[in-house]
């Protein structure tokens, strides 16, 4: 898309009209990622602590990748939990280990994942 139209009309309006402006495209963005959002969700679960954890299909939108582009499946579906607002990735696991993530750091949970010996 040429946004080259688009910039040449903002230029011409005062702040006000930017401000408004602003606030409509953030109100357009917000609808369209909401909506996306619900398009990858596949399930959501809740921990014993309080974590909050979406199992969600991703897209890598990579020019060669047969799922994404060709197919419109994504990869997945993936576990991410989300705390103050960021998101981190968990990976592929059962409902029932999500249970004892809140307790275990990240080295630690990547050490039980894969079978390292660790002190708690």
């Amino acid at each position: 898309m040429d946004f080259y139209f688009l910039e040449e009309f903002l230029k011409d309006l005062d702040l006000n009209e930017l401000k408004e402006a602003r606030s409509l495209v953030n109100k357009v963005y917000k609808k369209k990622k909401a909506k996306e959002s619900k398009k990858r969700l596949v399930d959501s679960y809740t921990n014993e602590y309080g974590v909050y954890f979406r199992l969600e299909k991703v897209f890598c939108n990579k020019d060669n990748c047969k799922k994404c582009k060709v197919e419109n499946v994504g990869h997945g579906p993936y576990w991410y939990s989300y705390k103050n607002g960021k998101r981190k990735y968990v990976g592929k696991k059962a409902k029932e280990e999500l249970d004892e993530i809140k307790g275990l750091s990240q080295l630690m949970r990547k050490n039980k994942d894969n079978r390292l010996g660790y002190k708690r």
